[in-house]
């Protein structure tokens, strides 16, 4: 009761009491109902990267948006449950990342569900035999600065709602880089900053033949294509991205 008086739980779309995502903020999160171009991030059917999704494991990165094959990319498919220019979805993200607000973390789950529900096609990953599920690690600074990794849990909830039988990685880590992402104009200089910014800690232990690799946001991807080359060198032959927020 005193800590409900000091910090009163409010919801961080339209400030209304007793939740920390209220029932309408929820459901008027714009979803991403079809999964985004895997080089670029794009969801227009015609883009200028023209590239695409498979429609199965087994099939190269061709374009579903043209015919003109996609850029070189890490990434087999690429999941999003929304949009980073939404509001609500981004003060979620801001206040797991920035405010250390763990407690936000069953609404993540709660959206997902309701992002799964809406789907058009599939999961990218359907019909894999092998899945692991790894995530994106921060910095070590960022974990000591705020005594957690936020995509560590956010894949703890994407594992508990919708791939219980995936078989958690964590083969990753991530050496400190040059600057913050978030500080750098999207182009050469983000894929630089994180280039051979991941490496291996798992010895000689087998990987499966598929990873679910998830963070909070894709921006450019150059976080997320970095760390994917880094699992593909580790002898995994596909990589699904998975974010919860599409876009800068």
């Amino acid at each position: 009761m005193i800590l409900e008086a000091v910090f009163p739980t409010r919801c961080v779309g339209c400030g209304a009491d007793g939740s920390w995502c209220c029932t309408s903020c929820l459901e008027a999160i714009e979803a991403v109902t079809s999964d985004p171009c895997a080089a670029c991030g794009s969801v227009k059917r015609k883009h200028a990267c023209r590239g695409g999704l498979p429609s199965a494991p087994t099939r190269s990165i061709v374009g579903a948006h043209g015919d003109a094959p996609a850029p070189e990319s890490s990434l087999t498919g690429l999941v999003a449950v929304g949009f980073y220019h939404d509001p609500r979805l981004r003060a979620l993200i801001h206040g797991l990342k920035y405010e250390l607000g763990t407690c936000l973390l069953p609404t993540f789950g709660a959206l997902l569900k309701r992002s799964a529900f809406r789907r058009r096609n599939p999961w990218s990953w359907a019909g894999e035999v092998e899945l692991g599920i790894q995530h994106v690690p921060a910095t070590p600074h960022r974990v000591r600065e705020r005594g957690f990794d936020q995509a560590e849990l956010l894949k703890n909830v994407v594992k508990e709602t919708i791939v219980p039988w995936a078989t958690d990685v964590a083969s990753l880590d991530r050496s400190p880089t040059t600057k913050v992402q978030a500080d750098l104009p999207p182009g050469p200089l983000r894929e630089a900053n994180v280039m051979k910014s991941f490496r291996r800690t798992t010895g000689d232990r087998s990987m499966p033949k598929a990873v679910i690799l998830v963070d909070d946001v894709f921006t450019t991807g150059a976080t997320m294509r970095a760390a994917a080359h880094a699992l593909r060198s580790n002898g995994v032959e596909r990589v699904y991205g998975f974010v919860f927020a599409l876009g800068a």
